[in-house]
Formats: structure tokens, C-alpha cells, sequence
């Protein structure tokens, strides 16, 4: 069905063409079913062919995850662990967690990997990762959410020559900014809808942020610029921020952070611990 031919489909499973023809005359006599037919020169799959294939897919697929499992399982879980976190904490956020942990539990490896919150939600589910740290989002029903604080979100501009220290400085007013200035982030991301929602009357108004972009530091770095004004949350802010004009939002604005892990999965001593430092971090 993928390679339409006997032959593409001896050579992807490594196979002679002979055994590949003598696999699919047997499952067609273990069926009673014929699945293919010749036309042409051409293999034709019949309609029976294609409705088992549907089911088939979804089985190898399970199979493949199946054999995931397997593969981290061998590499001993106890002590190794796949941490997938978004770049803004990775480099904010996750620096001081992970040397706290090293110095708890120096014989566990971590590995770690950056993506957007669909990307780790993908990848836990896919078993590339054990778990995820990122915003507040809907999650897939095959994972389980673990709460672990709110993070601030602080207003960043270019320093003017008689600004205060970065973080120094009076908060801000959402409803006293303009729209026009300010460097969004585009998308249905979390932070993004928080700081919609939270914003008086931008709804409403005519005007579209002046510049959107899909990433927090690429947005702290055109406000450096002096571009406009962009509002991120304070690990971004303290990861790339120290000679901007860092400002609180008034009334206080947070978001909440969140790990996800398969819910199905008994959590290793490791992962335990990790959550435990990124608790009391929080």
C-alpha cells in the first residue's frame, strides 16, 4: 500500500521480492480475501485492502510506541531523564533548577529539549520526552497536569538614558499603552491570550499590534531596538533584559506554569525529585 509495488515493498522491509510475494499470498489465504489485483502492469489495491489499511496503520503505530517504551527502558529510566521545556524557561528558567538537581543527584543524566507547548505535547506523547514545562494549556487526554506556580508578566522597552535599573522601575497600566507600539505575540499562545484578556478595550480597538512574532526573546529583542514595547513573562525578562527598562503590569498580571507527563506512566524516582526542585524554584 506505501510503495505500490511488490518490489518497493521488499526493499523496505529488506526482503527478497520473492518472500515479500510469498507474505502477501499468505495473508491473503489466511484472510480469504484478495487485496491486490494486477492492472495494466500496475498493483491495484482492492477495497478490502483499503479498509484494512486504515486499521493496520493505527496497529504500527502502537507497535512503534511500544518499541519506544522498550528503547527507554533499556537506557534505564532511574537515571536518565528527557526534560522538554519552552526556549524562554529553558534559558530563564531551567539553568538554576537543573544545577540544583545535578547537586542532589549528581548519578541521574538529563537531557533537554526546547520546542512551543503543541511541539512538547507531541513529543510526550510520542514517549521522545518524559516531561514538559511550559504555560497553562489544554492538555491531550492521554497526559496529566502538574501545577507548579504562576510566573510573573513585565512590560520590557528600550532603557531611556535616565531609566531606572531593570526591574526598578513603576509598574504600567495596560490600558495606558498603545497598541500601535507594541511588538505582540502572534498566535494562539498562552501568554499572548493572557495578556489579551487582561487588556482593556483591545478588542475593540481598530489597531493590530505593530509587529507580531512567535517568539518571546525574538520580541524582548526588538524592543531593545527601541522598535516598540513588548510584555513577556519575568524569566524571559531576566534571561535577556538586563539593560532594558523592565516595568510590572498594574493590576499584577501572571500566568500559570505547568509540567505534563503520560498520566498512565509510573513516575521514576527522578522524576519526582526534578518536580520537586521545580516546586520549590517556583
Amino acid at each position: 500500500m506505501r510503495t505500490g509495488s511488490v518490489s518497493g515493498a521488499a526493499e523496505l522491509l529488506n526482503l527478497t521480492q520473492s518472500a515479500a510475494s510469498k507474505a502477501l499470498a499468505q495473508a491473503e489465504h489466511a484472510f480469504g480475501l484478495v487485496l491486490f489485483k494486477r492492472a495494466g502492469g500496475r498493483l491495484v489495491h482492492t477495497r478490502e485492502a483499503e479498509q484494512l489499511f486504515v486499521q493496520t496503520t493505527e496497529l504500527f503505530s502502537q507497535v512503534e510506541n511500544v518499541e519506544r517504551l522498550t528503547r527507554k527502558l533499556k537506557r534505564n529510566p532511574q537515571d536518565h531523564l528527557r526534560i522538554g521545556c519552552l526556549p524562554s524557561l529553558s534559558l530563564g528558567l531551567l539553568p538554576g533548577i537543573v544545577g540544583e538537581f545535578r547537586a542532589r543527584y549528581p548519578g541521574v543524566s538529563l537531557e533537554v529539549v526546547t520546542g512551543n507547548g503543541d511541539e512538547l505535547v507531541e513529543n510526550l506523547v510520542r514517549r521522545e520526552i518524559d516531561i514538559s514545562i511550559g504555560f497553562d494549556m489544554p492538555a491531550h487526554p492521554a497526559l496529566e497536569k502538574l501545577p507548579l506556580g504562576d510566573i510573573p508578566i513585565v512590560h520590557l522597552a528600550r532603557a531611556a538614558g535616565t531609566a531606572p535599573a531593570a526591574g526598578t522601575a513603576g509598574g504600567i497600566r495596560l490600558a495606558e499603552l498603545e497598541p500601535a507600539q507594541w511588538i505582540g505575540i502572534g498566535g494562539s499562545d498562552p501568554l499572548a491570550q493572557c495578556i489579551r484578556d487582561a487588556w482593556p478595550g483591545l478588542e475593540e480597538s481598530p489597531t493590530n499590534p505593530m509587529l507580531e512574532t512567535r517568539s518571546y526573546y525574538v520580541a524582548a529583542a526588538f524592543a531593545r531596538e527601541g522598535t516598540g514595547f513588548a510584555i513577556v513573562d519575568k524569566f524571559t525578562a531576566q534571561a535577556i533584559a538586563s539593560d532594558m527598562d523592565v516595568r510590572p503590569i498594574e493590576p499584577a498580571l501572571s500566568i500559570p506554569a505547568v509540567a505534563f507527563h503520560i498520566a498512565s506512566d509510573v513516575r521514576s524516582l527522578a522524576f519526582n525529585a526534578f518536580v520537586d526542585c521545580l516546586k520549590t524554584r517556583f
